[in-house]
This record gives structure tokens, sequence and C-alpha cells, in this order.
């Protein structure tokens, strides 16, 4: 019985450990608004790239 306490208070050490540091990562990029930053830093210029080298066919008939 003790032994399966043990193992059990071990697991659950590591998952409480697991879920702060989940918390401090969201936590930071939410504050610093770093998710928004990455999307106008670099996927932003990654698509614009893309789409402006495009060759589009665009005639009125």
């Amino acid at each position: 019985m003790k032994k399966g306490l043990k193992i059990t208070s071990k697991v659950l050490g590591k998952l409480l450990i697991a879920g702060l540091i989940g918390f401090i990562v969201t936590f930071t990029v939410y504050m610093f608004n770093l998710e928004n930053k990455l999307i106008y830093y670099v996927i932003r210029p990654f698509l614009n790239k893309h789409y402006d080298s495009q060759v589009r066919d665009k005639r009125i008939v």
C-alpha cells in the first residue's frame, strides 16, 4: 500500500511541475503578445513573398 502511494505521489508531483511550467510558458506568451509578434514578423512576410511571386492572369472579357 505504501509503495503504491509513493509512486502515485511521484507521478502527481511530476504532473504538477509539468503543469506549472506549461502555465508559466503560456502566461509569458500571453503577457508579451508573442503569438501576434510571430505572425507579424515571421509568417506574414513569408506569405507576402509567396503570394507576390504567383503569376496572375486576370483578363476582362
